[in-house]
């Protein structure tokens, strides 16, 4: 009788050693699916964000865009998003109207982002 009960006790305690390694093994292999999934969800995050960055610069109402400041309205530009040109709006001292005078840009032989990104599409 008593080595049957040492048998049962040897066989109950590599039963529960058996047990509990799978126990750690699937907690390990859960964890390690679940840090794949959250470097997965982080990289369509941030290609998501990088595409609407794109888009938001990118998709447009017209050609012609009016940008003003918030406190002087005499600082108001038009900016042509195709070719980069930019006129600022002043006052004709003779008539006292409004007209756009176009203003020295450099560096605007550089390619529009249209340009950059045709090649992703």
């Amino acid at each position: 009788m008593r080595r049957i009960l040492i048998i049962i006790f040897l066989l109950f305690t590599c039963f529960a050693f058996v047990c509990c390694e799978s126990k750690k093994e699937r907690y390990l292999r859960h964890e390690a699916e679940q840090q794949r999934r959250d470097e997965r969800f982080e990289k369509i995050n941030k290609e998501n964000r990088q595409r609407q960055i794109i888009d938001m610069r990118t998709t447009r109402a017209g050609r012609y865009e009016i940008f003003q400041h918030q406190q002087f309205a005499k600082n108001t530009f038009l900016l042509d998003t195709m070719d980069g040109r930019i006129w600022i709006i002043v006052e004709d001292k003779e008539t006292k109207e409004l007209l756009w005078q176009e203003i020295n840009v450099e560096n605007r032989d550089i390619p529009n982002i249209e340009e950059l990104f045709k090649n992703e599409k």
